[in-house]
């Protein structure tokens, strides 16, 4: 069975760097020095100043109170643990913080960014990094599931916007192209073509979505789709997949439809919606025939909500809505999105098919709820001298083991040391260039480093060596 797949990239042990990029570029023609018969684009042109839109995403969500009873990939070696290279090895058997990656792009100067909503919805933090990788705390200013559009904001000025596309150009056909971090491979392109418009999903309520055979996985999330004129027109999604990996068919949110969304994100922190109380699928040719339709066209009918306009309206189980106001033969994704563009309080004429007559039912939608808020706000971490470490006195026996010197032991790591990738087990041997060997060595080391300095731990675990680096994120700032 095929099933959809949101983007979500795999919990990882280190923040990789996720791009999806692109630039301006002449047509696509034949290209000097590609074989006879060649007739797409050379892009190796498709990758220049586009890329300072785009940005990465780091999210966290603490697994409070619970052991990721998992178990280590065979043949996993220190250097490759330290590599970081494997989903979730640093979860292996204990409880850990879960990490995931993707991408996102700025959408204004003054540091909005969109995402997909899968990426920060249900996360207890998110932190952007842009591409000359200066680090901010990201607040999120909402996000709505139907659409799977989130919208950030960092403490940010003059930093270089998107350039949407204009949606009306687009054609099937079109090359498209997308950089990003696939498993965590830094810097992959991909390119493909637009491989369909206004595909409307089963169960997706009508989203237009614009299919794709540019290869996305996870990592790819929330990152902008580009045509080869540097502007954005998409917003990487969800792929169909039988096993959860690229299989050919990948989709993307329209970008006007995406820039709605964020205005109203920014305006109220949701969506605003109107709701008509009913539950429909496509008519087949199947059902059209046992309904007495000549065509397959519409929506039918399943569920009709208690107390709903539907209901009051006299709208049943069985009606096939044919279309709104002077329409008769919409399509099922057109009447989905009739629904999707209507506004509460403002009245609809439906067009129904109800034993083999074309019947007429008016409605007046309402709003729908705000979608529930499930993350908390991000904050900045609080005022912690050991930026989240507690330690310990490294005994002689494990000194010895070792072959080490000094150096102070890590009995467990939250926050910051968590977010670094150092785990209870590893043994600290220098902050920065300081060796130190005792928990005030240690505290007397951190506290040399000026202010919002990063500060780089020579880590130990079992054999293997690597300095590993406490982010010092900009604070997060409210809308403007």
């Amino acid at each position: 069975m095929v099933t959809r797949v949101p983007l979500r990239r795999r919990p990882v042990t280190a923040w990789v760097v996720a791009l999806m990029l692109s630039a301006t570029a002449p047509p696509v023609a034949a290209q000097p020095g590609k074989e006879p018969g060649w007739t797409g684009p050379d892009l190796s042109l498709y990758v220049s100043s586009e890329e300072a839109v785009v940005v990465s995403i780091r999210t966290s969500t603490s697994q409070r109170g619970r052991t990721e009873e998992r178990d280590c990939p065979a043949g996993l070696d220190d250097a490759g643990e330290w590599a970081n290279r494997w989903p979730g090895s640093a979860a292996c058997g204990r409880k850990a913080e879960e990490r995931t990656l993707a991408s996102g792009f700025v959408i204004s100067s003054d540091g909005y960014i969109l995402t997909n909503a899968h990426v920060v919805a249900d996360v207890d933090e998110a932190s952007v990094q842009l591409v000359d990788r200066r680090q901010y705390r990201a607040r999120i200013v909402g996000f709505d599931r139907r659409t799977d559009i989130a919208l950030l904001k960092i403490d940010a000025s003059g930093l270089v916007a998107a350039r949407p596309a204009d949606a009306s150009r687009l054609a099937v056909g079109e090359w498209v192209i997308a950089i990003g971090a696939p498993f965590g491979l830094e810097s992959t392109l991909t390119a493909g073509i637009v491989s369909a418009l206004r595909r409307y999903l089963r169960e997706e309520d009508g989203i237009p979505w614009i299919q794709t055979d540019a290869a996305m996985n996870p990592g790819s999330s929330g990152g902008p789709l580009f045509n080869l004129r540097g502007e954005v027109i998409g917003v990487n999604s969800m792929i169909y997949s039988e096993s959860g990996s690229y299989a050919g068919v990948s989709f993307a949110l329209p970008i006007d439809l995406a820039m709605h969304v964020a205005a109203e994100l920014r305006e109220r922190g949701y969506v605003l919606r109107a709701q008509l109380g009913t539950q429909v699928q496509e008519v087949t040719p199947e059902l059209a025939r046992s309904f007495g339709l000549a065509d397959a066209k519409g929506a039918l009918v399943v569920r009709v909500r208690a107390g709903s306009p539907s209901e009051s309206a006299g709208i049943r189980v069985g009606d096939i809505v044919l279309g709104i106001d002077d329409i008769v033969d919409a399509s099922y994704g057109e009447v989905q999105q009739a629904v999707l563009d209507a506004r509460p309080g403002i009245a609809l004429r439906l067009n129904l098919w109800r034993r083999g007559a074309v019947q007429r039912a008016s409605i007046t939608p309402v709003a729908s709820p705000p979608e529930a808020r499930s993350t908390p706000e991000p904050t900045v971490d609080p005022v912690d001298r050991r930026h989240g470490l507690v330690i310990g006195k490294l005994d002689d026996a494990r000194r010895i083991a070792l072959k080490i010197r000094s150096g102070v032991a890590v009995e467990s790591a939250s926050g910051r040391a968590s977010r670094a990738g150092i785990r209870a087990d590893d043994v600290i041997l220098a902050v920065n260039d300081t060796p130190v060997g005792t928990a005030v060595e240690f505290d007397a080391a951190i506290e040399s480093i000026p202010p919002h300095r990063p500060v780089a731990l020579l880590v130990q675990r079992g054999s293997a060596l690597a300095y590993l680096v406490l982010d010092t994120l900009e604070p997060a700032t409210a809308p403007r």
